[in-house]
């Protein structure tokens, strides 16, 4: 079998080389100050275990214990999604050594020397959907927690203005590399969140318990509840970004798996945990459901607000380095970049406060623009890649007959899944008691 990964202690080049007998091409440079394959795996962890880790416990209420099997299914999908997805970007150094330094949108790239201009602007669509989707998420999920932590009676429409506000200066940053002290901060603080929350569901466990009922679920609730599971393991459209920023990109694979095995490790037990202590008493969010309020709880939605807010640079640093690019804002920090990512988060909290629940956001943006840029786009990104020879110029890269059907199982059944649960997240949104909560109606 051919591959297109290599390995630093061999120093063999595994991906196809052209086949009139030129010498071998160089391997990628490394970047100035490129992030460690750890430290790749801790921007890959810290930024997933977000607002998804506290909708899955609902997601499962609302799938039944489905919804266990589809988190492992789902989990392991992406990850393997997101490891085909860097063998599209060492694939696309090695043909095109001009983009061997720092790029500042590889996805779109890949997209377009697989495919062309049509299917570039395809992926820089998925990006800003699926990125600045999840910034909202982000942002109406760390307002609903503010606003249960203060215990105010203020609603949360203003909390929004307030949590963006807060945020917004922080977005000024540049790329994953220029604050990789931002992905370890969103990874501790939500590890300890977890604790503090397991710790929680287990300390109070057999009293709420008692309590806790568990309806079937039907057709309409299975697929909003996966919609959720896609949510969580999305992140695809910032991989090429923190695989660009390594020192060695060919070892963003071994991140992947780190990142995802961590992932799981933290999803599973909470996730059953919760399902099982709580039952039909789940809200959309994890934290606000624990009962009673106390000090675990608390640390709780702290914790998560200082990892939202870390999460939200390295989930929305794609979108904007894509848009600079095409307006031409040079990448260095300057006045232009601060006047366009303020105008990027005055449309985000526009939007927030038109639907103002984070779970419904989320529904959607998992269901239909994550799902595509996840589950959809790579493994067909890297099939033709993998073909493309150019008339010859490239060696074609042989892809086992197992793994082609693999690839093509899973396009199948995250398209179908995709669909189905986009269209249940929309008739969320347009139900007449979801209309009449919007902020805009609301407030006036």
């Amino acid at each position: 079998m051919s591959t297109v990964s290599s390995t630093a202690s061999s120093g063999k080049d595994h991906r196809g080389r052209g086949s009139s007998g030129s010498s071998s091409i160089a391997p990628p440079a490394v970047p100035a100050g490129g992030i460690s394959t750890l430290l790749a795996s801790v921007f890959i962890t810290g930024t997933l275990a977000g607002s998804g880790m506290l909708a899955l416990a609902n997601s499962v209420r609302l799938t039944g214990y489905i919804g266990l099997a589809l988190l492992v299914y789902f989990g392991v999908n992406s990850a393997y999604c997101g490891v085909v997805l860097s063998r599209c970007w060492l694939i696309v150094e090695e043909r095109y050594p001009e983009l061997r330094g720092q790029v500042r949108a590889p996805y779109p790239e890949i997209a377009y020397r697989a495919y062309g201009r049509r299917v570039r602007l395809l992926a820089s669509v998925g990006i800003f959907l699926n990125q600045f989707g999840g910034s909202i998420v982000y942002v109406l999920l760390s307002a609903e927690l503010l606003q249960d932590l203060a215990g105010s009676t203020m609603i949360n429409c203003y909390w929004i203005l307030v949590v963006a506000g807060v945020l917004c200066p922080c977005s000024f940053l540049g790329s994953p590399k220029d604050f990789w002290f931002i992905g370890v901060t969103a990874l501790a603080s939500t590890v300890l969140a977890w604790l503090c929350i397991l710790i929680h569901l287990s300390m109070h466990y057999s009293v709420t318990v008692v309590n806790a009922t568990h309806e079937s679920p039907t057709f309409g609730t299975l697929f909003l509840g996966m919609a959720s599971i896609l949510f969580a393991f999305g992140g695809a459209s910032s991989f090429p970004t923190i695989q660009n920023d390594m020192a060695d990109r060919s070892a963003f694979s071994k991140s992947v798996f780190y990142g995802f095995a961590a992932l799981l490790m933290m999803y599973f037990p909470m996730t059953l945990l919760g399902y099982l202590a709580l039952g039909d008493q789940l809200d959309a969010d994890l934290i606000n459901s624990l009962t009673p309020d106390g000090f675990l709880k608390t640390a709780a939605q702290v914790l998560f607000m200082l990892n939202l807010s870390a999460s939200l640079l390295s989930v929305i640093s794609p979108v904007y380095q894509e848009l600079e690019q095409r307006i031409g804002i040079p990448p260095e920090f300057g006045v232009r970049r601060v006047l366009f990512r303020t105008a990027m988060m005055a449309v985000n909290v526009l939007i927030g406060e038109t639907v103002p629940s984070f779970s419904k956001v989320l529904n959607l943006i998992g269901a239909s623009a994550l799902t595509l840029m996840t589950f959809v786009m790579p493994p067909i990104l890297y099939l033709r890649l993998a073909s493309n020879t150019d008339g010859g110029k490239w060696k074609r890269i042989e892809v086992p007959v197992w793994e082609k059907i693999l690839l093509v199982e899973i396009v199948l059944v995250a398209t179908g899944c995709g669909i189905i649960s986009t269209y249940s997240a929309i008739a969320d949104i347009l139900d007449p008691d979801s209309i009449a909560s919007s902020c805009l109606i609301h407030i006036n």
